[in-house]
């Protein structure tokens, strides 16, 4: 089982098993499945940028003033930045979230 995915507007994924965060595809994440307080979190939506910290060993979804706040706060625990990506159609963004979800056995 997967501890993180990343999940990308064309369908594909990244997780854990496949590599470190930094080798992960750098464009097109709409979603992040990971550990939550609860079991399982789906991030997605939220936020315009992923950030992964190292001393989390979470990723976290912040716009850009909260990517600036842990760029002045936190730098020498990022570990890797993605920007997110929007699609354009309701449906297919739903679909993909249910999908996480689904893995996620959420």
């Amino acid at each position: 089982m997967f501890r993180w995915r990343l999940y990308y507007e064309d369908g594909s994924t990244f997780d854990d098993r496949d590599g470190a965060p930094t080798s992960s595809p750098e464009w097109g994440v709409v979603a992040v499945v990971q550990p939550g307080t609860d079991g399982r979190d789906v991030l997605a939506g939220t936020g315009d940028v992923y950030v992964y910290r190292t001393d989390l060993d979470l990723w976290h979804e912040v716009g850009a003033s909260g990517l600036l706040d842990h760029l002045a706060h936190y730098a020498r625990w990022i570990g890797c930045v993605r920007p997110g990506r929007w699609m354009p159609r309701d449906d297919e963004f739903f679909a993909l979230i249910d999908r996480a979800r689904n893995e996620a056995g959420i």
